[in-house]
């Protein structure tokens, strides 16, 4: 190709050829992966943050979920998990419980803020290392996890919050 017909071909160009060629390389500059041992360390996830990941031993895989995940990338198996965090308000008047309020909300695990780093057994995604209330914390499946507690104890009774996060499994 010459000068003439690559200026040519730059002066006809779209805007869906200049996002269909942005779109096929965005995967080699954005895919930033570190392998050790055959065993992902770290990767970047499409949505710009830098995840870091550890193996853990001492967990059963169920079966069901290493069935799905088997094969995936770590970053499509980040897509099955959600972490839902619920919080509760307890107003209590000597031990007894007067008043409770329970709000939940669920969100994908790549898009929580709390993800120290992610947890495999092998190459299956089994949960994450997560902020807590006192310090880092493992939240795998069907575990809850406190994130934050608050008490103010007046003379007449108390206010406590809690809220805690669980991660839950959802086949597409």
């Amino acid at each position: 190709m010459g000068y003439e017909s690559f200026q040519d071909h730059l002066e006809k160009r779209t805007l869906d050829d200049i996002m269909e060629d942005y779109d096929e390389q965005r995967d080699e500059w954005i895919t930033e992966l570190w392998t050790e041992n055959g065993f992902v360390k770290s990767f970047r996830h499409r949505n710009g943050r830098t995840f870091y990941c550890e193996q853990i031993d001492d967990y059963t895989v169920d079966e069901k979920i290493a069935k799905v995940l088997d094969g995936k990338t770590v970053e499509a198996q980040m897509a099955y998990y959600f972490v839902t965090e619920s919080r509760r308000l307890y107003e209590t008047a000597f031990s007894e419980i007067t008043k409770e309020d329970l709000s939940e909300k669920a969100v994908s695990l790549s898009d929580y803020e709390g993800v120290v780093e992610l947890l495999l057994k092998g190459k299956i995604l089994v949960g994450a290392t997560i902020r807590g209330n006192a310090g880092p914390e493992k939240l795998l499946p069907g575990k809850s996890v406190c994130i934050c507690f608050a008490s103010d104890r007046e003379d007449s009774g108390t206010k406590d919050r809690e809220d805690d996060i669980c991660l839950l499994f959802a086949e597409k």
